[in-house]
């Protein structure tokens, strides 16, 4: 029914347009094309160039709120403190850029910068950042997603030397940064009382920061953000 309402159809616009002689013309069909747009992946970040990604100093002085930090250390081989805390699940959240940590996770290189601001005899504000170097951006990606998943497990935790008990608050994994803040119970009268905790990933590069301060706020989430910006 369909074939002769369309044939009946074409025959009265043949007709109002002075007939048609033999097969209508149609004039030239339209070309039809279909572009396709793919972002392509930016290379791999080579270990050259990860000292150039952490922060100036001055820099981390502005996100921390104070003027004259200094570098303490600088390091291009993790830290194993696991012989100073516990328990052993916690220790992602007690420091940044740990030797057991990343011990089964494939990565390649690291570099990080340990600053700190002391008066008198108490250190009032401390700040590690650190840029961990994967193989790929996907290896980097699942120590990223293996941690999201660890650091849930860690709620309390207590340094062996100090005798100092830290309570965890609950973990954020918003915006691609895994962040969180530990909390010193029975803090001193000086000194710093609680840590911030920030991990997130650009590229093949992890980074890793840790920040203490009376009230370190969302200075460690900063710090890994500013740093991410810098990696291509």
């Amino acid at each position: 029914m369909r074939q002769l309402i369309a044939a009946v159809a074409v025959g009265g616009i043949c007709i109002l347009s002075a007939g048609c002689h033999g097969q209508a013309n149609q004039g030239p069909k339209a070309s039809t094309t279909t572009t396709t747009t793919t972002t392509k992946a930016p290379p791999p970040v080579m270990e050259g160039s990860l000292k150039e990604f952490l922060l100036p100093l001055e820099q981390i002085n502005v996100v921390m709120g104070t003027t004259d930090m200094k570098v303490t250390n600088s390091r291009t081989a993790m830290s194993d403190d696991s012989a100073t805390m516990t328990p052993r699940e916690c220790l992602a959240i007690d420091g940044s850029a740990q030797a057991q940590v990343y011990a089964e996770s494939g990565f390649m290189a690291e570099r990080d910068e340990t600053l700190n601001r002391q008066e008198g005899d108490n250190l009032t504000h401390f700040a590690e950042q650190a840029v961990v170097l994967f193989p790929t951006a996907k290896m980097a990606g699942d120590f990223f997603t293996a941690s999201a998943a660890q650091w849930q497990a860690c709620h309390d935790y207590t340094h062996v030397q100090s005798r100092t008990n830290w309570t965890v608050a609950a973990i954020s994994n918003a915006n691609g940064v895994l962040s969180t803040t530990s909390t010193l119970q029975d803090p001193p009268a000086s000194g710093w009382k609680a840590c911030g905790r920030a991990l997130t990933v650009k590229n093949n590069v992890v980074i890793d920061v840790n920040t203490c301060c009376v009230d370190p706020k969302n200075s460690a989430v900063d710090i890994a953000n500013q740093i991410a910006a810098k990696v291509r």
